[in-house]
């Protein structure tokens, strides 16, 4: 079976999230463990530091 890359619908996700430690393409979780409807606000500086608009 082939390995596949996620795929990412919000583009805050192409980067790694330094605040909860998650990888390239998965979603933020809260200090509970529950995942987050959005992005830490560390994660979208940084994707906007990384690819400027």
């Amino acid at each position: 079976m082939t390995r596949r890359e996620p795929t990412v619908h919000k583009k805050e996700l192409m980067v790694a999230c330094p605040e909860c430690g998650s990888v390239r393409g998965a979603a933020c979780y809260t200090d509970r463990g529950h995942r987050m409807k959005g992005v830490h606000q560390v994660r979208a500086e940084l994707y906007r530091e990384q690819y400027p608009a």
